[in-house]
C-alpha cells in the first residue's frame, strides 16, 4: 500500500528529529563511556532494529537505547530507554503516548534491578493529557511543539508547515523542497540552540541517571511462616497478640531496596540469602 504525501513528509520530519537529537545523548554517552544503541547495523544484532524482550516475553522495537559495559559486538546492560515520537495533530497523540507507555513499562520492569532511565523525546503536536499520563509513569519528558520546528525552518526559507486541509498538492512541494533542502545541517543546530533550556534539562536528567551513586540500602529481613485466616477479626486478633520474634523463627524472605542519589530507587524480595548478596554485588559500580 503506497503512503500518502502526509504521511511522508512526517516521516521526514521524524527521521530529521531523531538525527538531531542523537549529537547530544551521543555526547553524555561518551563522557561516561556508556554504550549509545540507535537504530543501524551492530554486530551485536542481527537486524538493524533494536530489540528487547519485555518481562512479558513480547518483544518491541525501541529508538535509542543506552547500555553498561555494551560494545558494538556485545549487549550491555540497559540504563535507558528512550522513545521519540512525531505527532501532527492532537487525534492520534493519546495512542502514541499509550503505546510508547505500553512498550517501556514493562521492559523497564524487567531491567527494575538497574533502576533505568525512561525518557521520550516528543516533537509536533502532543496534548497536556498525553504529556501528564507519561510523566505520572515516571518518564523524563523532551517536547518540542510543532511550531518551533516550522519557525526553525522558516529562519532559513524553508516553509513546511501544514495541516488537514493542505492539498496533496501542496504537501508535495513540501516533500520536494525539505528532501532538497540544502542547508538541514545548520537548521539542526539551530533547532538546538533554540531549545538548549528544555535539552539541557532532559540530558542533566540523564547524566544523573548515568552517575546515580547510592545513598542508602535497606534490608529487611523476614521472620516466621505465613499465616492464613478465614475471617478479617481471626487476622486482626492474631496481629493483635503477636509479639515478639519466636527464637526458633527460621527467616522467610529477604526484602532489599537501594536508593540512589538521583531519586531513583530498586526494591526486591529474595528467598535466599545469596540471591540477596549477588543483587547487591551487581550494583557495586553505584558505589560510593
Amino acid at each position: 500500500m503506497a503512503k500518502s504525501t502526509s504521511h511522508i513528509l512526517g516521516e521526514l520530519i521524524g527521521n530529521f528529529f531523531e538525527d538531531v537529537m542523537k549529537a547530544p545523548i551521543r555526547e553524555l554517552c561518551n563522557k561516561y563511556n556508556v554504550y549509545f544503541d540507535t537504530i543501524g547495523s551492530r554486530p551485536a544484532r542481527s537486524t538493524k532494529k533494536i530489540s528487547w524482550t519485555d518481562i512479558n516475553g513480547s518483544k518491541h522495537d525501541l529508538d535509542y537505547v543506552i547500555e553498561r559495559d555494551g560494545t558494538p559486538d556485545k549487549i550491555g546492560v540497559p540504563i535507558a530507554f528512550i522513545e521519540l515520537a512525531w505527532r501532527r495533530y492532537t487525534k492520534h497523540s493519546k495512542n502514541k503516548a499509550q503505546e510508547i507507555s505500553g512498550a517501556i513499562m514493562p521492559i523497564a520492569e524487567k531491567y527494575k534491578e538497574y533502576a533505568p532511565f525512561k525518557g521520550v523525546i516528543l516533537s509536533g503536536i502532543f496534548t497536556d493529557p498525553s504529556l501528564k499520563q507519561l510523566e505520572n509513569q515516571g518518564f523524563n519528558i523532551l517536547y518540542i511543539p510543532f511550531e518551533k520546528i516550522v519557525n526553525v525552518f522558516q529562519k532559513y526559507g524553508v516553509d513546511i508547515y501544514f495541516d488537514e486541509n493542505t492539498s496533496e498538492q501542496e504537501l508535495s512541494v513540501i516533500v520536494d523542497r525539505f528532501k532538497n533542502c540544502t542547508v538541514l545541517d545548520k537548521i539542526a543546530q539551530e533547532l538546538i540552540d533554540s531549545n538548549k533550556k528544555e535539552i539541557c534539562s532532559f540530558v542533566g536528567a540523564l547524566e544523573l541517571s548515568i552517575k546515580k551513586q547510592i545513598d542508602y540500602i535497606f534490608v529487611l529481613p523476614l521472620h516466621g511462616k505465613e499465616m492464613r485466616f478465614n475471617s478479617l477479626n481471626s487476622a486482626i486478633s492474631y496481629i493483635t497478640e503477636y509479639s515478639n520474634i519466636p527464637k526458633d523463627a527460621t527467616i522467610d524472605r529477604y526484602v532489599v531496596g537501594i536508593f540512589f542519589n538521583d531519586g531513583s530507587q530498586i526494591n526486591c524480595v529474595f528467598k535466599d540469602k545469596l540471591m540477596a548478596i549477588d543483587f547487591l554485588k551487581r550494583n557495586s559500580q553505584y558505589a560510593n
